[in-house]
């Protein structure tokens, strides 16, 4: 480990604890620090107190699913990141996957939002404009409360989304890593596809996925993959259940792939038998919304109108009131309970924003029946300069084994 102190590009002195277990080189961490720092300053904000593990592994490349536990990653302009977590984690964490070289170690029997407080005084922040993640899934309106009594002399604003829109536009080196993890769920999804056949059951072919899955280097994800036959197939998010596959019959495959915490995913559907009717035109409905959408991709391009280019063929095919969900959602760094980006961007209707240049997204028509069937057909997906490229090379198709 070499510890490393230098201006980065946008001025900003920065120290860093460099190692080969860093899967991204320190231009691309000053990249980001800058992006946020400069987003930071947007919001009339002196400091950033960061609770979303995504935006705490996007800053400094630390990891753990232990953020059940407290982290908040203090973020102040002129001055060193801080991460407070509990020490039995951060102590172990920050050294093997981060480059950060300031902790704040908290106890099991301290009360983490103190530690915080008293972290802030420290950098001599208390009378300061500080901004927190309202929109957090792990931000609680105790720990807000908390922070107000424990700082009363500091305003404290809500900068929610101030890492998340670094984070949208991606960098070369993050579309690298997310077709790392495309490969993966390719591979995977293919092997759970060559599985299926009449008599095995869900957790059978489960079993044969995963093993490729793990084979392949995946690592675990923000959700299971979905593995569903027949009429399970029209239950939302449903995963193996011990369904044995019938003669004529199908399976689903929603699967995704982590690499470095980065996803990509994509959603097959195979046969066995006699491919029923109805099946089938819903597959080609689904193909065909699917190459609507990405036909319509382009920088410039209106969330709502890509997506309305989608549902109107799956409306048009007569499956438009099965149709429930949006057309796509931004994928990149994933955590647990997601493995998506869709609470930043989501291709939907109502979405005002525009499609940018490596903008990366997993697009999803599809349609659930329930208690009958259900299918997608997917894609994750690149915003190009000109258009969209999708990043999958498993074949878009129907899998029809004998």
């Amino acid at each position: 480990m070499q510890k490393t102190t230098r201006k980065s590009p946008g001025g900003h002195r920065l120290s860093m604890n460099l190692h080969r277990r860093l899967p991204f080189h320190r231009e691309e961490y000053e990249r980001r620090y800058d992006a946020v720092l400069q987003n930071m300053e947007g919001a009339g904000v002196d400091a950033l107190l960061v609770r979303s593990p995504e935006n705490i592994t996007y800053l400094t490349g630390y990891e753990t699913p232990g953020y059940y536990g407290y982290h908040c990653l203090v973020l102040a302009r002129g001055q060193q990141p801080v991460l407070v977590g509990r020490r039995l984690e951060i102590e172990t964490n920050a050294p093997e996957f981060s480059w950060l070289t300031r902790l704040a170690p908290a106890q099991d029997h301290h009360v983490p939002v103190e530690v915080t407080s008293r972290t802030i005084e420290k950098m001599g922040l208390s009378r300061h404009r500080l901004g927190v993640e309202k929109n957090g899934w792990f931000f609680t309106v105790q720990e807000y409360e908390a922070l107000n009594g424990l700082l009363p002399h500091a305003r404290i604003v809500d900068a929610s989304d101030t890492v998340e829109a670094a984070r949208l536009v991606k960098s070369d080196v993050e579309v690298a890593m997310i077709r790392k993890a495309v490969s993966i769920a390719d591979k995977a999804c293919l092997a759970g596809i060559e599985a299926t056949r009449a008599g095995r059951s869900e957790d059978e072919i489960a079993g044969d996925l995963h093993r490729e899955w793990c084979a392949q280097g995946a690592e675990y994800t923000g959700l299971p993959n979905f593995i569903a036959s027949g009429r399970r197939s029209g239950a939302c998010h449903a995963t193996w259940h011990g369904r044995r596959l019938n003669k004529n019959d199908h399976c689903i495959f929603e699967i995704a792939a982590a690499k470095s915490r980065y996803c990509g995913a994509v959603f097959r559907t195979a046969t066995v038998g006699r491919v029923k009717p109805k099946l089938r035109r819903l597959y080609h409905a689904t193909e065909s919304a699917l190459n609507a959408v990405v036909d319509a991709i382009r920088p410039g391009a209106v969330s709502e109108k890509v997506d309305k280019a989608g549902r109107d063929v799956i409306a048009k095919a007569g499956f438009g009131p099965w149709h429930r969900h949006r057309i796509g959602y931004s994928i990149g760094v994933n955590y647990p309970p997601d493995w998506g980006e869709g609470q930043i961007f989501s291709i939907r209707k109502g979405e005002k924003r525009v499609l940018e240049e490596n903008m990366t997204f997993h697009l999803v028509p599809g349609c659930l029946i329930f208690d009958e069937m259900g299918l997608v057909t997917s894609a994750s997906v690149r915003v190009t300069a000109t258009g969209c490229e999708v990043l999958n090379t498993l074949p878009i198709k129907l899998y029809e084994n004998d």
